[in-house]
């Protein structure tokens, strides 16, 4: 099921060319948005989707989980948002992913 905020997509593309895809799909969407209700700021309130909406991750996380080991060096493409939060970028720095783009 797809945020009630933004859909957001992430491919990761391996240095071999692999792709990995991930979303930011919940399991108990919201018709508004938990932290728009909240009157959170962009970037902010990001509990509130695991705590209401029970998103297990962001779609950057999702696809380094499906791609796995083989992050090392590959790149990743974000859309539906203008950039990764800084937990999205730690952990793609972590698991040797070169550049995220931002598409």
């Amino acid at each position: 099921m797809t945020c009630a905020k933004q859909i957001v997509k992430a491919e990761i593309i391996t240095t071999d060319g692999e792709s990995f895809k991930g979303e930011n799909s919940c399991k108990n969407p919201q018709e508004v948005c938990p932290r728009d209700i909240e009157g959170y700021a962009s970037g902010e309130g990001y509990h509130l989707c695991k705590e209401v909406c029970e998103q297990e991750s962001h779609a950057e996380i999702d696809a380094i989980s499906k791609a796995g080991d083989k992050c090392e060096g590959a790149t990743l493409y974000l859309t539906g948002h203008t950039y990764a939060c800084d937990s999205c970028k730690g952990t793609a720095g972590a698991v040797g992913i070169k550049e995220i783009i931002i598409k």
